[in-house]
């Protein structure tokens, strides 16, 4: 179900590892997400750098993609993409660069198809066990399973960011899709962790090598750990809530996406769908 290349020249080890990961991964994703995956699946191991450039292509195309799929007059359309482009090829390019070392799986779009890509360096910076990096690819694989759902989720963040900040609306009141993504892949993540080893988490146990001191450092200076922790923290209400077909529409349909404020407090989303 799934093929590896290996464009970062990893040692056969490696690969091999990577290989038995995925084999063990890719059943947690099917059976905890309860969706669709793909029928074929592209891993690439690659280097930091080949990551950073994919990464800043991925963007481009989810910028082209949200704000074509708006509808917009060409003037607005350009500008809103000009604007959008060179934020992703100065700020997101020295982001991502940045924080490459505490990247343990990424799903990027290319123009031929998605792939999930791991950085045997990133993994060495992580010292991440057996447990910990099946649990990440379950998460990984989940994001695809959530695309191919509803193929409009990868520039959700684009589009409906965009459609917000047109509308001009206060900031509670802003769609926040990257964490009904990241939370929802996140949920997974945790509970394949809980059928690895009975304990739902996605960090280290205690009986798991030390990360090193720069994925430590990097990891605390995230910016988007609210969007995993506040998102698995409200996947979960839906999930308890209406169980997978919840979740499941709270994916296809755009009416359930939450509010900035009820990621926070999901009690206010439940009061807004109770009738639903």
């Amino acid at each position: 179900m799934f093929t590896i290349h290996n464009d970062a020249n990893a040692t056969a080890d490696d690969q091999r590892r990577y290989e038995r990961l995925m084999e063990a991964a890719v059943p947690l994703a099917a059976d905890l997400s309860q969706l669709p995956l793909p029928e074929h699946i592209t891993v690439r191991i690659a280097t930091p750098e080949q990551f950073v450039a994919w990464q800043v292509e991925h963007n481009q195309l989810m910028v082209d993609k949200g704000i074509e799929s708006l509808g917009l007059g060409g003037v607005q359309r350009r500008l809103l993409r000009t604007a959008a482009t060179l934020a992703v090829k100065t700020k997101g390019k020295a982001m991502y660069a940045k924080f490459a070392p505490t990247v343990q799986g990424a799903i990027i779009y290319r123009a031929e198809n998605p792939a999930l890509v791991v950085m045997p360096t990133a993994h060495a910076e992580s010292r991440g066990s057996d447990r910990f990096l099946t649990s990440v690819f379950a998460h990984e694989i989940t994001h695809l399973a959530q695309f191919e759902l509803n193929p409009t989720l990868p520039y959700a963040v684009v589009r409906l960011g965009t459609q917000d900040q047109l509308a001009r609306w206060p900031h509670d009141e802003c769609r926040f899709p990257s964490a009904v993504l990241e939370g929802h892949a996140s949920w997974v993540q945790a509970r394949a962790s809980e059928r690895l080893c009975g304990i739902a988490t996605r960090t280290r146990l205690d009986d798991e090598p030390e990360p090193t001191e720069l994925f430590t450092r990097l990891t605390a200076e995230s910016p988007r750990a609210d969007a995993y922790d506040l998102g698995e923290q409200f996947v979960a209400a839906v999930y308890t809530y209406g169980g997978y077909p919840a979740v499941e529409r709270l994916l296809k349909d755009e009416e359930w996406m939450p509010t900035n404020r009820e990621i926070q407090d999901p009690a206010i989303w439940l009061d807004r769908h109770q009738e639903v």
